[in-house]
């Protein structure tokens, strides 16, 4: 049996942290990554809806100033990539952070907007 990445325990450490539970099976996903892409413009927020605490919620994050990754596009099909900002995913969800490396607190910064 293939032991796992040090990236693959990673990312399994951050999805039962934040998912609250256990992750199931690892994917392999093929990435292209081009050597150019077109800067869409900042992403001010993002809204995604996954699984926590056993329920389907839909969360919202709006990227703090001075946090905010670039949106970019790829001349592929499906190429769509953050890059940059001043930002992380945690347990909590996306985290802002300021030049200093002080996480940032702002109004709006995250919530649950639906649970279903």
């Amino acid at each position: 049996m293939k032991r796992a990445s040090p990236d693959t325990r990673a990312a399994a450490r951050l999805y039962r942290q934040f998912r609250e539970a256990p992750a199931r099976r690892a994917k392999r996903v093929r990435i292209d990554v081009p050597d150019a892409v077109a800067v869409m413009g900042q992403v001010l927020l993002i809204a995604y809806e996954t699984t926590h605490d056993g329920q389907v919620q839909l969360y919202a994050h709006e990227f703090a100033p001075g946090s905010r990754p670039l949106f970019c596009a790829g001349a592929r099909r499906n190429q769509a990539f953050l890059i940059g900002g001043r930002y992380r995913v945690t347990e909590r969800g996306i985290v802002d952070y300021g030049p200093g490396g002080r996480e940032v607190k702002h109004r709006g910064h995250y919530k649950v907007v639906r649970k279903r």
